[in-house]
């Protein structure tokens, strides 16, 4: 049997669906990019660090809570099922389920259409703050350029707002888009990845959230 790393805890031989050959194909390095975990419906920020045909290594942010099915949503909106294989401090490899193309995955990373940030969907109370007034909304998704709100107010498209709740910064952003009661706005500053991931761990609801 292959020698584990320190600290490496790998998976049940029983309980993986991965053979030897896929775990084995040849790595491909890519840019640093980020993604999202789908562990049972619940929502996590990674960073992929490399890739193959058998599977992906991530960076996590939070420990993987106990799941049974998982996936990983690439910033190109592909989404590939994944099996857990080993996991070590804030990394994790995984074998995906289906057979991938990876060449196409890369052609999708490096095409000419703009990637978009990854979304995490959550239900978050909050208040927005504008022209002295203070209105109850509900977050309903957020990345590190902006968020999307339930409002029951009227909002004008570049109008300026200020988001305040019990778990995020305050958060000050411009009306981009609007359809009452639904609205998006756009960040003044955008986050770090590790700075939303980290203020999405505070902010993941403990029953899945359906798009």
């Amino acid at each position: 049997m292959e020698k584990l790393a320190r600290g490496v805890i790998p998976l049940e031989r029983t309980q993986t669906v991965c053979d030897d050959d896929r775990r084995n194909a040849n790595r491909v390095t890519l840019l640093i990019r980020p993604g999202k975990l789908i562990a049972d419906g619940r929502e996590f920020l990674c960073v992929v660090r490399d890739l193959s045909e058998g599977g992906v290594k991530v960076r996590l942010f939070q420990p993987l809570p106990e799941h049974r099915e998982i996936a990983i949503e690439f910033d190109h909106g592909n989404r590939q099922r994944m099996q857990l294989v080993w996991q070590s401090d804030d990394h994790a490899g995984f074998c995906f389920i289906d057979d991938v193309n990876v060449d196409a995955l890369i052609a999708a990373h490096n095409g000419s259409h703009p990637r978009r940030p990854p979304r995490l969907h959550v239900a978050v109370d909050a208040v927005l703050v504008t022209s002295g007034l203070r209105t109850p909304i509900v977050l309903r998704d957020i990345s590190q350029r902006g968020a999307s709100i339930e409002c029951s107010g009227w909002l004008m498209i570049d109008e300026l707002v200020r988001i305040e709740s019990r778990v995020l910064p305050t958060l000050h952003a411009k009306v981009r888009w609007r359809r009452p009661p639904h609205y998006g706005l756009v960040f003044e500053q955008t986050f770090r990845l590790d700075e939303l991931a980290e203020a999405c761990a505070r902010l993941t609801p403990r029953e899945p959230v359906t798009e």
